[in-house]
């Protein structure tokens, strides 16, 4: 995307009716997006399926959005609340609620580049281990707020909870990790920013 064309631009260009801003916000955002769904529904297919519905309801509704300042925000919420229609009207699946525990699943592993740095590794090793220790709960606010860096009342919207009850659970998942690895909460933080930068995800 054009690092000079801003979201509020973009998607202004699409409620115009641009086809190539829905592009551009396609390709710009489909991987993170495409990320988040696989920690939902688990199945390649689906996740697209989902993906390609929302964006060709994006189309069809342009004239009847909002503006934004925040695309990428926007596009989570969506692509949730388009997952959990989905899930609701498969057979295979039982109506699912936003509080649901089984709905989100991550799994945490190291870059190997991560790795050589030898100062950082023990650590790094036990944030991993730790993370997979939460609940999908806590899994899902720790990628929101410290991997999609989302504030506290977008993820409250994408959660379907209150600010007080996303700082609440945000409070609760950190505290998991510093009981976990025995560590105060400011080396924590910046493990997680670390952990950020060179974290790979793997399905």
């Amino acid at each position: 995307m054009n690092p000079e064309l801003s979201d509020t631009a973009l998607w202004s260009r699409l409620l115009n009716g641009e086809e190539d801003a829905l592009d551009l916000i396609y390709k710009e955002h489909f991987q993170a997006l495409y990320q988040y769904g696989m920690r939902m529904l688990h199945q390649e297919d689906e996740v697209k399926d989902c993906l390609h519905n929302l964006f060709v309801k994006l189309w069809e509704n342009r004239r009847k959005l909002n503006p934004t300042t925040q695309i990428r925000y926007y596009l989570l919420a969506a692509l949730r609340n388009t997952i959990i229609n989905h899930r609701a009207k498969e057979s295979k699946y039982e109506k699912i609620e936003a509080n649901d525990n089984h709905l989100f699943d991550l799994n945490f592993t190291l870059e190997s580049a991560y790795i050589r740095k030898e100062i950082m590794h023990e650590k790094a090793a036990q944030l991993a281990a730790a993370m997979n220790l939460l609940t999908p709960r806590q899994k899902e606010i720790i990628y929101l707020k410290y991997f999609e860096e989302l504030d506290y009342s977008q993820i409250a919207e994408i959660m379907g909870l209150t600010t007080k009850g996303t700082y609440k659970l945000s409070a609760r998942a950190l505290e998991a990790l510093r009981e976990i690895m025995k560590v105060d909460k400011t080396l924590l933080v910046l493990l997680l920013l670390e952990f950020n930068k060179l974290h790979k995800w793997y399905f």
